[in-house]
């Protein structure tokens, strides 16, 4: 008998400890069901960010993420206009890719400053696989269109509202270094004044030597004309012409 209760007893616990580890095992899954959907749930809902690739585009506008959200197709447009590809073909729309656009839009209110991450894919490609060459190329020709105050080329609504340009990534070019052409014209305006007033002040100078110098000499000639003056002063009188018609007019005296 004690034999038999020990036996049941041992499969009463064998049954137990197998209900308990199941329990176990679901409230672990359980817990990491839920965990998982606590850590994920957040991006999915906002727009996970993807990993950046090699090579892309950082632009800063003057734009908010409210208003930059609503200028998407535009601003892909525009992009896809300025890039010609390989074969000389103007882009595709589809092949503007933003990186963090969804996790910035749809936005709520959001004021920051909207510095869009973007590069260009290849045709009916994923967001990772990366056109490097035309991504270069199109950030070579914002970044002079930046630089030379011409960012209406990119389109009108951003005339005046792209702050900066960089390119980023292991396999971006690198920042160059001289100056652009904006900057050589502003140093040429600015040579070129300074050597007309070097000539200006060179020009009064030399009027000021030379006033001096007649100084002296108008100076010393001053009584003579003033006696000069006087004298036509003088002739010019009503008495010295009316004394001189008298002369005239008297009759000459005989000499005896």
């Amino acid at each position: 008998v004690t034999e038999k209760i020990v036996i049941n007893l041992d499969r009463y616990c064998a049954i137990i400890s197998n209900i308990c580890y199941y329990r176990l095992q679901l409230e672990m899954t359980y817990l990491i069901l839920v965990f998982g959907i606590l850590v994920l749930a957040p991006p999915l809902i906002k727009g996970a960010p993807k990993p950046l690739p090699t090579v892309y585009i950082q632009m800063d506008l003057k734009y908010t993420w409210s208003e930059f959200c609503l200028l998407e197709t535009y601003f892909k447009t525009k992009m896809a206009d300025l890039v010609l590809d390989d074969h000389g073909h103007h882009l595709n729309v589809s092949q503007i890719y933003i990186n963090n656009f969804d996790e910035n839009c749809p936005p709520k209110n959001n004021v920051d400053k909207a510095s869009p991450k973007f590069y260009i894919i290849k045709p009916g490609g994923a967001y990772d696989e990366v056109n490097k060459n035309a991504t270069i190329k199109a950030y070579d020709t914002l970044r002079y269109l930046t630089d030379n105050n011409l960012g209406i080329l990119a389109g009108p609504l951003f005339q005046r509202k792209i702050e900066k340009v960089e390119a980023k990534g292991e396999d971006a070019p690198p920042k160059p270094t001289g100056f652009t052409e904006l900057e050589r014209t502003y140093i040429a305006i600015g040579i070129a004044c300074g050597i007309l007033a070097i000539i200006v002040s060179i020009a009064v100078i030399v009027y000021v030597i030379k006033n001096k110098k007649n100084g002296g000499r108008t100076n010393e000639n001053k009584p003579t004309r003033e006696f000069i003056g006087e004298e036509n002063r003088l002739h010019t009188s009503p008495e010295f012409i009316g004394e001189e018609n008298r002369l005239h007019a008297s009759p000459p005296h005989n000499v005896s």
